[in-house]
């Protein structure tokens, strides 16, 4: 029980007044009412709106840091083709749009074909048509 009342008793036989506390029960609250929730969804909203916007920076320079990555890679790849072997053009392995990388994958100079870049038989870089990276 919860005490949250004073009342005012006035005693019947000598006419005195006194002051009681009263006891009454208060009735446990059922939940959270409409405007706390909302406050709740409001404060949410807010943060994740915060959020987003503070990781959608980080999608684009890590796009960009891959770009840079890619290119040097294969850069590097193709010095070390032309250095090992001593030719000035890297001879194509197949015929898709990344035979020249799959020479050098095949020779063991890189792991992977490029996403966002081709090569030439030159060595020289050449954009993947709706790559990300800007030349």
């Amino acid at each position: 029980m919860v005490c949250n009342n004073f009342t005012l008793i006035i005693d019947n036989l000598t006419g005195n007044a006194k002051a009681a506390m009263v006891m009454t029960t208060r009735h446990q609250d059922e939940g959270f009412t409409l405007i706390e929730m909302l406050m709740v969804v409001l404060v949410l909203g807010i943060l994740s709106v915060a959020v987003v916007a503070s990781v959608g920076g980080f999608s684009s320079a890590a796009e960009d840091s891959s770009c840079a990555a890619d290119a040097h890679i294969l850069g590097t790849a193709s010095e070390a083709f032309f250095a090992d072997r001593s030719l000035t053009a890297i001879p194509a392995t197949g015929t898709s749009a990344d035979r020249f990388e799959a020479t050098l994958v095949s020779e063991g100079f890189m792991r992977t074909v490029s996403e966002f870049y081709d090569l030439d038989a030159a060595g020289q870089l050449m954009e993947v048509t709706e790559s990300p990276c800007v030349a």
